[in-house]
Formats: structure tokens, sequence, C-alpha cells
């Protein structure tokens, strides 16, 4: 029976183990990055405020800065929800620096390696967020097929193609699937080791499910039966491609914006609110019972921070 998310989760009570990839300093080239850190941490003393915006009235500020040199947004954070199974995310926070304003074109010299190091940022904090968002509770495990996908994709490595337009899994690509069951084969078992004070407790057929020592069993059955796995990749590539898009059209705006002024205030408004209404609206498909509002804030801030990173580093050489 498919399981209604929006109702209360019944509470997890579990050790707090934290399964995430390092973000990476640098991107210099396509491929996986470092594996996954399985271990246990402590929940993060850092208390932060309220947000003083939210996600898309964020992205607003930042495109209208970068294209009309209008202030940029005030500090804000994303602070999680806490208590989820696999631990504590890390709070996100941003301090104004440069924004968006060099952000590469589509077509510009530096698109592969900014926006490839940009995608693994996101991809390293959607595991650590998503996958402790969904499971508040212990039924979360009845939709099988989602319960399984996401602790794949936990124990999944961030990874980019071979080419510009695979900055993310592409599920229709035989070779990257195979690489990415190839890191799930490597890290799925610590994560269904650390659901066992919750697994033990399911009747036989149904623990059977997530069970580690039927590891084999359960990877045959995500790789038959994927609808949540490649579900959850396919949402990972859409968002993305949409955060990517957006901010890759700063050059052209920019320079649209010294003749047309009106006209480019009103796209970057349309851009903005077309993106984040299809970023929710993919995240909805696999936490529709989770805050969305401050996921969509977090990826705002990993995409901003990873650019000005960039643009420091490319400083830094040419200095």
């Amino acid at each position: 029976m498919k399981h209604d998310h929006t109702t209360p989760a019944q509470p997890l009570n579990l050790p707090m183990a934290q399964s995430g990839a390092p973000s990476p300093s640098f991107v210099s080239s396509w491929g996986d990055i470092p594996p996954g850190i399985l271990g246990e941490r402590q929940p993060s003393p850092l208390q932060m405020g309220p947000p003083a915006t939210s996600a898309t009235d964020l992205a607003l500020q930042l495109l209208n800065h970068a294209v009309f040199n209008q202030p940029l947004p005030a500090p804000c954070n994303a602070h999680p929800r806490m208590g989820g199974l696999f631990g504590d995310p890390e709070p996100r926070e941003w301090y104004p620096r440069s924004g968006w304003a060099a952000a590469p074109s589509e077509r510009g010299a530096k698109y592969a390696v900014v926006y490839s190091r940009a995608s693994i940022a996101l991809q390293v904090a959607m595991r650590e967020w998503i996958p402790s968002l969904y499971f508040d509770g212990v039924d979360r495990f009845d939709d099988l097929d989602m319960a399984q996908g996401m602790i794949a994709w936990r124990a999944s490595r961030p990874a980019v193609g071979e080419h510009v337009d695979r900055l993310s899994y592409d599920i229709l690509d035989p070779a990257m699937m195979s690489r990415c069951f190839f890191w799930v084969e490597r890290n799925i078992r610590p994560l269904l080791s650390s659901l066992l004070p919750i697994t033990d407790q399911f009747e036989s057929s149904r623990r059977s499910f997530f069970d580690p020592r039927h590891t084999n069993r359960i990877l045959l059955r995500l790789r038959r039966a994927q609808r949540g796995f490649q579900m959850i990749l396919k949402v990972e590539e859409d968002i993305i491609t949409q955060l990517v898009k957006l901010v890759a059209s700063t050059p052209k705006l920019q320079t649209k914006a010294k003749g047309q002024p009106r006209a480019v205030a009103t796209e970057v408004e349309r851009s903005v609110e077309r993106t984040f209404a299809t970023v929710e609206s993919r995240l909805r498909r696999i936490i529709p019972h989770g805050d969305v509002e401050t996921v969509m804030r977090m990826l705002v801030i990993v995409l901003t921070k990873s650019l000005e990173q960039s643009q420091t580093d490319a400083a830094d050489r040419a200095a």
C-alpha cells in the first residue's frame, strides 16, 4: 500500500551517522570525487537565526546584482531540521562576496570547470541533506522503492560526465550508471548496518529488504526495480540543469541589459520564478513531506559559494 507522506511520521531514535562526500576544493577534470566518509558526528553547535529571504528572492537579488549591479543580498543561512536518520546535515551560511557577477556563459571557456565544480558541490549537499530529511520516521520505509533508492543514492558518489552537457548522472547512459552502481555496491553495507536499530524491529520479510546480510539481493533488486533510485537521480539532474542554466544566462543578460533594461528586468524575474518553481516541483517528488524551502535556499548558498570560490581560485592563479 502506498504511504501517505503527508501524515506525521513516527520518530526515529538512531545513532547519528553521517555519510557524505567532502566538498572538493577544485575539480580539474571530469570524473568522480573521493569516496564519502562514514562515521559518527555530533550535532552541530552552530546556532543560526531565521533566514533573511526565500530561495527565490535570494536568487533574484543575486541575479539583479550580477546584471544591474544592484546591492548583494544580506548574509543568509540554511539551517536544517534536526533529528533525521542519518544525523544532522551541516548548516550552510553565506556572506556577501561577489555573487554571480563573474559566472561564465554556456559557451564560455570556463563553463566546464566552473559548473562541474558547482555540480559536484550541489550533489554532495543534496546527498547529505535530502536522505536525512526523508528518513524522519519509520513509516518512510513503507515505500520500499523510495527507501531503498534513498539509501542507494546516499551510498553513491557524485560524478560528472565526460562531456560538458553531463553535469550529473544520466540514467540513460549505461557507462555512468555502471560507475554509479560500482560505488553503491562499495558503500551501501555500512549504511544498511546503521539502520539495524530500526530495521531489526521489522517483521522478517520486510526486514530482509534492509538487512546488510542480504546486500547482494538488495543490490540486485535496485538494478531490476529502480523506480525510486532512478527518479531520485533524474530529480538531481533536473535541479542541477535548472540552476546552472539560470546562472549561465548571466553574461547574456548583462549584455542585453545595456540596451533593454526594462525588458531584461522582467526577464530576470520570470526566469528566477520559473527556475525555482521547477526546482520545488522536482524536490517534492522525492521529499513531499520535507522542508523544501530550506533545501532550495541551501542549494542557492552552495551554488553561490562554489562560483565565488572558482572566481577566487582563478584570480589566485593569475596573480
